[in-house]
């Protein structure tokens, strides 16, 4: 491989990467926190990658003893790029959006819509990792089918786990969520039970400014007042089935 063309490889590759689709990121919606960032991220996966692939591969190719085992063992520090480009493509595809009867989390692109009333449990758990721990719960979000992650990268964050009958859990640190507190109004509103982390002077506040956004509970009209509907209702059928006749 001369020179020329390994040059022209890197500016293909370059290319390619500016043309590639970012996507639409909702209004309103809550990305998980990345350090570096992703464009830094990029970067640093695509200098390993073009160094230690590139020495693998023509070593393998064109060394011969020694020379080609160690081309061979620098495939090893090349595979921490491809790495770095999933946690990137993660971080640039993922997203929880908030409604007021449930949620949307987005995960690599894939949507799951879920409504409070749907779910199983709501707990509140206090997350805590340290150093490379942090930084990998936090980039790479999860790893499996049925669960969804999306934290703040702190190494101790609380965060709101929300639990489906069918097994799946999607945890979202709480200092992501720009309005917490209506968050919680629309849970209680919907009729799900407030997480146990929540004080009783807490509940208290928060159906309180429930009632005042959205009224309370209906309540029952008073005993006089059926008594009087049913009458009329009675006077209304007499009436009928006299016409009939």
């Amino acid at each position: 491989m001369s020179v020329l063309s390994s040059l022209l490889c890197i500016i293909a590759a370059a290319g390619i990467y500016a043309a590639l689709p970012r996507p639409n990121v909702p209004s309103g919606a809550v990305k998980p926190l990345c350090h570096p960032p992703v464009l830094v991220l990029d970067m640093i996966g695509f200098v390993i990658g073009a160094a230690f692939f590139s020495i693998a591969f023509i070593g393998m190719a064109d060394w011969s003893g020694g020379a080609a085992l160690m081309a061979l063992l620098c495939l090893g520090p090349a595979s921490i790029a491809p790495v770095l480009f999933t946690v990137s493509a993660r971080q640039e595809t993922s997203w929880v959006r908030f409604f007021s009867n449930g949620f949307e989390f987005t995960q690599f692109g894939r949507r799951v819509r879920v409504m409070y009333e749907d779910l199983k449990k709501i707990d509140i758990r206090l997350w805590h990792a340290s150093g490379w721990a942090a930084w990998f719960q936090s980039t790479i979000g999860s790893l499996g089918p049925r669960s969804a992650v999306l934290l703040n990268g702190a190494e101790t964050t609380t965060t709101l786990v929300f639990k489906r009958p069918d097994g799946a859990t999607f945890t979202i640190s709480s200092e992501l969520v720009p309005d917490l507190q209506r968050v919680l109004i629309n849970i209680d509103r919907a009729g799900m039970e407030l997480p146990d982390g929540i004080s009783e002077y807490q509940r208290k506040k928060i159906r309180q400014r429930r009632e005042r956004m959205y009224g309370g509970p209906p309540q029952e009209p008073p005993q006089s007042e059926q008594k009087e509907v049913a009458r009329i209702a009675a006077l209304i059928e007499h009436a009928r089935r006299s016409a009939g006749h």
